[in-house]
């Protein structure tokens, strides 16, 4: 049984995971949004653009919300397994006397 006086599981789990949810909802907003792309103006320097709105959908992938999301899935991961959970295993799951 799961010692309930034990919280920090559960702060560690909804610090190193749950933003992963937010973050993807944000990545789908994002990419649902259209984007901006650089456009050259007729009759100037080759090197010159400017950044025009376009209704064209980046894909999730491409967004960097969906990115910072995976990253911080990856992070999370290695920080809870590798540094949270063998430490705090036996305190987190001993057994409750009755």
């Amino acid at each position: 049984m799961i010692n309930e006086n034990n919280f920090d599981m559960w702060i560690a789990i909804a610090f190193c995971f749950f933003p992963v949810i937010f973050l993807l909802i944000l990545a789908y907003k994002s990419s649902k949004s259209g984007s901006m792309v650089k456009q050259h103006k007729p009759g100037t320097a080759p090197h010159l653009y400017e950044w025009v709105k376009s209704d064209i959908n980046v894909p999730i992938n491409k967004t960097g919300w969906f990115q910072f999301a995976i990253v911080w899935l990856i992070l999370g991961s290695l920080f809870f397994f590798g540094a949270l959970w063998p430490d705090h295993h036996d305190i987190w799951f001993e057994p409750v006397s009755k």
